[in-house]
């Protein structure tokens, strides 16, 4: 069996740990999908009979080299007609950047076999914090030695194994078509009803800032004051919303909800 593994490497790097102004300053970017400049990409071979396509959300979005890979011609060649696995790595909420993957994949007329999505399992909030202080300290352990380590956890990231062999199975016994629906019964993906409904409205309010910044010649100035709303949002306004949505809008909207619950579970086995 051929392999090999493509890296993708950006012209201009973000560090880790980050500074938070650097961070923030990648949204309008993310959400309006402008790609950064790679590097030249070398593949060894024109064609695979089977591709993973790993990466993060930021913003909503697919992460800033997410989306170069997916502005990447040698890259939209290679998925062409062969069998995509996407494995995303996320905080908690990367629907509406799968859907931009999703669609991605739908254009350059891949076969979408399978998804896992990999996620911090701690509450909402509490994930919030955790995963900034990691990503500005560099340090994945318990901050003050109270909360709980942030990003997904190592037990998670073990077992990710499970799904890598079930795949290999269905490569070598031709049966990717079954792949995701096999590892949609080993909890390969989530949806959280709640979040789902959050994010589908967040993104929106993301678009808008996104155009206001990059209209902007004060930049700095405008994400930093989209950084304090982001703040605002999360911990004032998202309880209220989830408030509202348990006792309210999901009743109303129930079979709306799980129908949407479905399709964000699934792929798209052909473009």
């Amino acid at each position: 069996m051929r392999w090999s593994i493509l890296q993708l490497n950006l012209k201009s790097h973000f560090l880790f740990p980050g500074i938070t102004s650097v961070f923030f300053d990648a949204m309008p970017e993310c959400v309006t999908d402008k790609p950064m400049a790679i590097k030249p990409i070398t593949v060894r071979h024109d064609k695979y009979d089977l591709i993973v396509f790993a990466w993060q959300p930021w913003f909503l979005s697919p992460s800033l080299p997410a989306i170069a890979a997916m502005h990447s011609d040698v890259i939209c060649a290679l998925i062409k007609n062969t069998p995509v696995i996407t494995i995303a790595g996320s905080r908690n909420m990367w629907i509406q950047a799968q859907e931009r993957i999703r669609q991605w994949l739908k254009k350059n007329q891949a076969i979408h076999v399978g998804n896992l999505v990999l996620k911090d399992k701690a509450p909402n909030l509490i994930s919030a914090v955790t995963v900034q202080y990691w990503m500005l300290t560099g340090k994945k352990d318990k901050m003050w030695g109270i909360f709980p380590k942030p990003g997904i956890a190592d037990d998670d990231i073990a077992s990710a194994v499970n799904f890598g062999l079930m795949a290999c199975q269905a490569l070598e016994e031709s049966k990717l078509e079954d792949l995701h629906k096999n590892w949609l019964q080993k909890g390969a993906v989530q949806v959280n009803t709640t979040l789902m409904f959050i994010e589908s409205r967040a993104i929106m309010l993301f678009r808008i800032w996104a155009k206001i910044i990059l209209s902007k010649k004060n930049r700095n100035l405008w994400i930093n004051i989209f950084r304090y709303y982001l703040l605002f949002a999360l911990f004032i306004i998202s309880p209220i919303v989830i408030v509202l949505f348990t006792l309210i809008i999901r009743p109303l909207l129930y079979k709306k909800l799980a129908q949407q619950k479905i399709y964000a579970e699934g792929v798209n086995l052909r473009g």
